[in-house]
């Protein structure tokens, strides 16, 4: 506990918390490993190491309609951050603080460096959807789920509408696979994160993928439950890299997906990197 008596002593007065207060070796202790499992991290018992504040959430542009809650543009510090967000259900426009109504609707969210839709955590933790003319309040922070540490909160409030808030923009669906719409074998694969992206308007496909291939083949076969709007067939090659022992390992994923009359799929597979299992995958791929 000494470790983390000296930690507190460090951390007391600057903002680790999103707030300045005096803090004990126990309050450290619990209050970063409270953090670390909203975030399905394990208990830290010897205390992380102070480097540097988290810095403050800062975004493009956000939209509060009653369809969509989602956020453009983050600012993500790194891949060890998670959002989080607390939200008010729809209030009056006469309501000047409604910040003691704001629950965690967003317990730790991942960036995927184009857009965060946190519709559907708002729907199920709130339960119904925001009216037109209504008052949102906001509270957003970024967590380190590898220490615990989390940044100032951010406050804003919203008037539910069907533009964004900031550009007066439509939001446009984006035109995406990821974990909710697509069915395979888990115990061949085990993906740590996937979304494959068709650019509206363009030739390119973005990918930013971590997965672990669990059996002698080379690749993944994974059957469409939905398809987005305006998703085509498609096939693409963009550069992958290994994890763990093979970290330095270079490889060329292949895309394919299929869009038939009565089955569609899309199949992941390497083409390159030898005996590499365990791989992640981003950047842009031009579409064949």
């Amino acid at each position: 506990m000494r470790e983390w008596d000296r930690l507190a002593e460090h951390a007391s007065g600057i903002s680790t918390f999103g707030q300045k207060a005096e803090l004990s070796g126990m309050n450290m202790y619990v209050r970063l490993n409270a953090n670390r499992v909203m975030v399905g991290r394990p208990l830290l018992s010897e205390a992380p190491v102070y480097t540097a504040d988290v810095p403050e959430v800062d975004y493009d542009d956000f939209w509060v309609t009653p369809d969509v809650i989602a956020f453009a543009g983050l600012n993500c510090p790194d891949s060890e951050h998670r959002l989080v967000v607390k939200m008010s259900g729809g209030q009056s426009t006469g309501v000047s603080s409604g910040w003691s109504k704001t629950v965690i609707v967003a317990p730790g969210v991942e960036d995927d460096g184009c857009e965060t839709n946190i519709t559907s955590l708002y729907l199920s933790t709130i339960g119904f959807a925001p009216k037109l003319g209504e008052k949102i309040f906001i509270e957003l922070w970024w967590l380190d789920a590898e220490t615990g540490f989390v940044g100032e909160t951010m406050r804003v409030t919203a008037i539910c509408k069907n533009e964004s808030q900031i550009e007066g923009e439509i939001y446009v669906p984006r035109t995406l696979i990821n974990m909710n719409n697509i069915e395979y074998d888990p115990t061949k694969t085990r993906f740590d994160k996937l979304s494959v992206e068709e650019v509206p308007g363009s030739a390119l496909f973005i990918a930013d993928m971590e997965f672990e291939l669990l059996s002698y083949l080379a690749g993944v076969n994974a059957a469409m439950t939905t398809i987005p709007e305006n998703f085509i067939s498609a096939i693409s090659f963009i550069p992958a890299r290994g994890k763990g022992r093979y970290q330095w390992a270079v490889s060329l994923l292949e895309i394919n997906v299929y869009i038939g009359s009565s089955y569609n799929t899309v199949n992941f597979s390497k083409r390159d990197g030898g005996a590499m299992k365990h791989m992640e995958v981003f950047g842009v791929g031009l579409i064949k």
